[in-house]
């Protein structure tokens, strides 16, 4: 191989390393790009206010028992005395009873007396359902502010919903994700139910705006 073949091949050498080499950093900077932005489309959803001492713990009902572990959680460090569940007609699975009598009954057994635990008088169908109920529940029992317990995803929602509803109240309400869920806005994108709760999230906010407030 002379001189100028050797040089030829040499450059074309170079110049597939050099094409691979910004492919590469294409892919990288692509990676890195890609999850900035669906990081920060979780963390978007996610509010958590400072907490502090308040009337009432209001757990909203739909997601798992996290949601009630968490309110029992802040109960049992001073943050409330009296828990708050909505009601939502909604029975257990193969028996007639109440899916909120059953929580009753569970918190009890967790140490909260009975008549520390109330429930909203009106079926609620939909978050914003239970911002109705939950703000006549507050007023009528001159409470003055609340801590709303809900799943991470759901707290950017919830804070707009409760907000708006009570904008003309002095009540003072937080907003508390529970601590211990699956969701995380540095992985949800990781599995199915990640892109199933987020992207449900984002389309019921956007429902919320265009007027369809069914959950």
């Amino acid at each position: 191989m002379n001189d100028s073949n050797k040089k030829s091949c040499f450059q074309n050498c170079l110049g597939y390393l050099t094409s691979g080499f910004i492919v590469l950093i294409f892919l990288l900077l692509l990676g890195i790009g890609g999850y900035i932005v669906f990081r920060g489309a979780g963390a978007f959803l996610i509010v958590a206010d400072e907490l502090e001492n308040a009337s009432a713990i209001v757990v909203l009902s739909g997601g798992d028992e996290t949601r009630m572990s968490e309110a029992l959680d802040l109960y049992e460090k001073g943050f409330a005395n009296i828990i708050i569940l909505t009601e939502t007609g909604r029975e257990m699975e193969n028996l007639d009873v109440l899916h909120s009598f059953d929580m009753r009954i569970q918190l009890m057994n967790n140490g909260v007396p009975s008549g520390n635990i109330l429930i909203t008088d009106h079926i609620v169908g939909s978050t914003v359902d239970e911002a109705v109920a939950v703000k006549n529940l507050l007023t009528n029992r001159q409470f003055n502010s609340a801590i709303i317990v809900t799943d991470p995803y759901h707290t950017k929602r919830t804070a707009i919903i409760f907000r708006d509803i009570f904008d003309d109240s002095p009540i003072k309400l937080m907003i508390r994700p529970v601590a211990s869920s699956w969701y995380n806005s540095r992985t949800w994108f990781l599995s199915r139910q990640g892109w199933q709760f987020t992207l449900l999230e984002y389309l019921k906010l956007a429902g919320y705006y265009l007027g369809i407030h069914e959950d």
